[in-house]
């Protein structure tokens, strides 16, 4: 006869939020990404409530900093509150200086003086590329200056650090413009046609430039040729159109609710999943999670271009997934080409990511940023040599889907939430990879993978496998 042996009964892992700590039985559907999708958005909401529209370099960016710093610290190893100096006003500083330097070309078309004209327009054209193409300004010191804010958290692993994830989004958000894109009539009268009259000025003044050259009057003041003094004279009567730029950037910002403090809000949610993990005895082993929240996205990446240069140390074989604009469910995009179109990430990341999504049953796919759709804070990475791609969920043509970001519309009501939980289940999904060193393995390899227990804590569960 075999005597019972009694043992300790195991204890439920700990709640993934204080308000089921009353619980009796941690429940498996606490931990759907579903769950961490819906403390996002709350969390989200909350911090708008709180402290409304947060335009780069403003005190409420800066609180709302320093409110997810403390959020961080519930979970975080270690958390920083990083203030710096940026020129947030040089990134728009150009839309006004070009209803200056139209005039001033046209005087010196005027007088005959086409070289001159042709390369001030080419100056201003490089500056302008600089600034908000290549997001490489120049001459920016010059500019007024104000304060921004990164915060960032560490969850460090359990053994040897040999990678680290970065997780990142922005929480400041945009300026309002006055003339909404959404109104094409406007849009195309009050800023495309401005657009238009400058580049017809270049046209113009290399035009004039050729003439004077074939002609050899390139050193004569004298009057423009006929075709020029036609194009000259109507391109001075149209100098009045040229007027709405200069009001054309709003002091009033977006709510940015979707772009991109959601962003800000995952990457407290998976600081909140990861500890907990840790809690429940399934800590990294390999792998130091850095969760940020960037300031001055909006003007250029400056906050991030920041970070990157200040926090290098932290980074050990580093890759960044990045989040902006997580909107909608079926727009799930990772990019490889950043900064309109003209900044390299990692197409091999973006490409994995893709996969791992695709194997969760969820549509996606990889592109580029089109061109003047701006960029995003993985460029700031990739500028460093970090392997980076930027997860968005946004429809790019704003014909098919409402484009709510940089408007007032941009809301969280704006933001679906199937959205935020499918980009949470990859984050986690990448995160297990690159701690089992299996980033690259085959795709299959990574289906399989998602479906193993993991012994006595609760598995993340994906609302495509179970009801939320």
């Amino acid at each position: 006869m075999r005597i019972p042996k009694f043992f300790q009964r195991k204890k439920n892992p700990p709640p993934l939020v204080i308000e089921e700590s009353g619980q009796k039985k941690q429940k498996l559907d606490t931990l759907k990404a579903g769950k961490l999708a819906s403390l996002a958005l709350e969390l989200t909401s909350s911090l708008i409530n709180e402290f409304g529209p947060r335009v780069a370099g403003t005190k409420a960016s800066r609180e709302s900093a320093s409110k997810l710093e403390g959020h961080l610290k519930n979970y975080c190893d270690s958390t920083a509150y990083q203030e710096f100096s940026m020129h947030d006003r040089a990134y728009t500083l150009w839309i006004q200086l070009m209803v200056g330097v139209y005039p001033a070309i046209l005087l010196l078309l005027w007088f005959g003086l086409p070289l001159l004209g042709t390369l001030s327009y080419l100056l201003f054209c490089l500056y302008v590329g600089r600034e908000y193409l290549l997001f490489k300004p120049i001459g920016e010191k010059h500019t007024p200056s104000t304060t921004g804010a990164n915060v960032h958290g560490c969850i460090e692993p359990e053994k040897e650090v040999l990678h680290t994830v970065i997780f990142s989004g922005h929480h400041d958000s945009a300026r309002l413009y006055r003339y909404n894109k959404l109104d094409r009539n406007t849009y195309l009268k009050k800023v495309f046609l401005p657009f238009l009259l400058f580049f017809l000025l270049g046209f113009s003044s290399i035009l004039q430039l050729t003439t004077e050259v074939l002609s050899l009057r390139l050193f004569v003041v004298n009057m423009p040729p006929l075709p020029n003094l036609i194009l000259n004279a109507l391109l001075t009567l149209c100098i009045p159109l040229l007027f709405p730029l200069r009001n054309f950037v709003l002091e009033e910002g977006s709510p940015g609710a979707g772009d991109n403090l959601i962003s800000s809000a995952m990457c407290v949610e998976l600081a909140r999943f990861f500890d907990w993990k840790r809690k429940c005895g399934s800590p990294l082993q390999h792998t130091r999670l850095v969760f940020c929240s960037f300031d001055g996205e909006e003007v250029g990446l400056r906050g991030s271009r920041v970070w990157f240069d200040q926090n290098l140390v932290l980074l050990e074989d580093p890759i960044q997934l990045n989040f902006d604009s997580p909107y909608y469910e079926d727009e799930l995009t990772f990019l490889e080409r950043d900064v309109n179109g003209l900044q390299s990430l990692s197409s091999p990341l973006a490409r994995r990511c893709v996969n791992i999504a695709k194997s969760m049953g969820y549509r996606a796919s990889s592109t580029s940023i089109p061109l003047f759709a701006g960029g995003t804070d993985a460029a700031s990475g990739a500028r460093c040599g970090v392997e980076a791609t930027t997860l968005t969920a946004v429809a790019w043509d704003d014909r098919t889907r409402p484009a709510v970001y940089h408007t007032s519309d941009d809301v969280v009501s704006a933001i679906e939430t199937k959205a935020v939980e499918h980009a949470i289940s990859i984050a986690i999904r990448l995160v297990e990879l690159v701690d089992s060193d299996q980033l690259y393995e085959e795709s299959e390899t990574i289906l399989k993978e998602s479906k193993r227990d993991d012994g006595d804590g609760p598995d993340l569960q994906f609302s495509k496998f179970s009801i939320r």
